[in-house]
């Protein structure tokens, strides 16, 4: 009897293991953050500026339409920028910029993939974007290149800060005026 028993459990725990691994097999593969270089550039009254930052992208392939390096399509994508580690050629502009954006209060900036169209060169990308907890939806084109294990990604992306609730930097008593019109440029490469 002990041996029977013995069997059973044995038995028992061979069927959950590959049940566990039959569904694990089944589930769509897990997101990898990558890392992605941000630039965000604009004008003033008195000259252009450009800052940077490194952020991360997860992508997560899925069954939707193929896109360039995506063979199955994605069934998510995240974008995520670290507000307070952003650099801009000098520490008052640092300053200035940290300031606008106000990193203690909200610390990321967020781009959720909602949809997208392929085409050859990449895809149009639709999706939610969050700055200062202040949601836009936005759309913009996406470079895809296929890159030994990963996917080279680029794009840009035009908008108006004031839409989110950032007030653009005036120093020097008004003289210089950030303009509230902003460029984000990012790219880098994903391992999906």
């Amino acid at each position: 009897m002990l041996v029977a028993s013995g069997t059973s459990l044995s038995l028992r725990f061979v069927i959950a293991a590959a049940v566990g691994f039959a569904l694990l097999a089944g589930s769509p593969a897990a997101a990898q953050p990558s890392a992605v270089e941000f630039t965000v550039s604009g004008t003033s009254t008195i000259r252009g500026w450009t800052c940077s930052v490194q952020g991360t992208a997860e992508v997560t392939p899925g069954s939707s339409t193929p896109a360039p390096g995506f063979a199955t399509g994605v069934q998510s994508a995240t974008l995520v920028v670290p507000v307070g580690n952003f650099e801009c050629p000098d520490e008052t502009m640092t300053e200035h910029l940290l300031e606008a954006m106000k990193p203690a209060e909200f610390a990321e900036i967020i781009f959720r993939l909602e949809s997208y169209e392929a085409s050859p060169q990449g895809a149009e990308a639709t999706g939610a974007l969050t700055i200062q907890d202040v949601t836009r939806a936005v759309s913009f084109p996406i470079s895809l290149t296929p890159a030994g294990t990963g996917v080279k990604i680029a794009g840009d992306v035009r908008l108006d800060m004031t839409a989110y609730g950032v007030e653009p930097p005036t120093v020097m008593l008004g003289l210089l005026r950030v303009r509230p019109q902003i460029r984000i440029e990012f790219e880098g490469l994903v391992v999906p």
